[in-house]
C-alpha cells in the first residue's frame, strides 16, 4: 500500500492531532526528561487549525487513505535574533511517522516539498533538534544528510530549601 504525500488540509486537523500526541508519547517513553503538556497536546486539534493557517508554517502529510495519516512534517520559518547568518532560515518543528512506515521511504517527499517551500520563501539554511536519546530518529537525519552544528545541553535546578 502506498501513501499520497501532499499538504495538510483542515480536515486532516484530527489525524495530525493524533499524530501530535503519538510523537509527544514516544519522546517520553524513550526519555523520562522528556515531559509534555498533555492538556496542551488534547487542545491540539483548536491551536493545529491556526498553524495550518499562518503563512510561516507548512504541514505535508502522508495520507495512507480512509482518512488515515501515516505520518507528517511540520516546519516553519525561524528568525535569528541573536546575530547567526542567514538571518531567516527554516526549521522542522515535528516529523513523525508511524513506525510500519519508517524506512520505506515516505518523509523524504514529504521534505523535498518542504525545502522547495523553504527556498520559495529565500531560506537556504534549515535546523532542527533531535532528542538526544532518539538514536533511531537522529540516524535517519543524518541519512538523510544533515550533520552537527550545535549541541544544546540541559540542567535540572532543584529550588533552594528543598
Amino acid at each position: 500500500m502506498a501513501v499520497e504525500v501532499r499538504p495538510a488540509r483542515a480536515e486532516d486537523v484530527a489525524e495530525i492531532a493524533r499524530l501530535v500526541a503519538a510523537i509527544a508519547a514516544y519522546h517520553e517513553s524513550i526519555d523520562a526528561r522528556a515531559r509534555f503538556d498533555w492538556e496542551e497536546i488534547r487542545q491540539a486539534p483548536v491551536w493545529l487549525k491556526t498553524v495550518l493557517a499562518r503563512d510561516h508554517h507548512a504541514i505535508w502529510v502522508a495520507d495512507a487513505g480512509d482518512s488515515h495519516l501515516a505520518g507528517y512534517l511540520w516546519v516553519r520559518l525561524l528568525r535569528d535574533h541573536q546575530g547567526y547568518l542567514p538571518r531567516l532560515r527554516g526549521y522542522v518543528n515535528h516529523a513523525y511517522l508511524e513506525e510500519n512506515w519508517r524506512g520505506r521511504g515516505v518523509m523524504k517527499p514529504m521534505l523535498e516539498a518542504a525545502y522547495e517551500w523553504f527556498l520559495s520563501k529565500g531560506v537556504t539554511v534549515v535546523t532542527l533538534q533531535v532528542l538526544h536519546r532518539n538514536w533511531l530518529g537522529s540516524s535517519a537525519w543524518y541519512k538523510l544528510g544533515y550533520a552537527d552544528w550545535m549541541h544544546e545541553r540541559r540542567l535540572e535546578l532543584k529550588p533552594r530549601g528543598q
